[in-house]
């Protein structure tokens, strides 16, 4: 999704900035934007404003939850590490075992 959002703003900007453009060369030329033409601009530039915080939200909320999912993926990981260990530790005390009792009982 974070290509998604930066293509949006990428948008977004370009969009503002070709309004903006225009409006400076109807100035330069003389003529000069009408008041509906800057209300339709204000009108756009506001949604776009709007589109980009919506944007930033997400973007913010997928942050958080890809922080706790890895969280999650390091509290899983050491769990398995733990099974690992214990599994290890349990199997060769077992052999440990079971091969002196062996040898402790041909000896009795």
């Amino acid at each position: 999704m974070t290509e998604a959002v930066f293509i949006l703003a990428l948008t977004i900007v370009a969009t503002t900035l070709v309004l903006v453009a225009r409006t400076i060369a109807g100035a330069i030329s003389g003529r000069g934007p009408s008041r509906s033409e800057l209300a339709q601009i204000k009108q756009r530039m506001d949604q776009q404003a709007a589109a980009l915080e919506e944007s930033q939200t997400t973007l913010t909320n997928q942050s958080t939850q890809l922080a706790e999912l890895q969280e999650r993926l390091d509290f899983t990981e050491r769990l398995l590490a733990q099974a690992r260990d214990r599994s290890a530790l349990g199997a060769g005390g077992a052999r440990g075992a079971g091969g002196a009792g062996g040898a402790g009982e041909k000896r009795g």
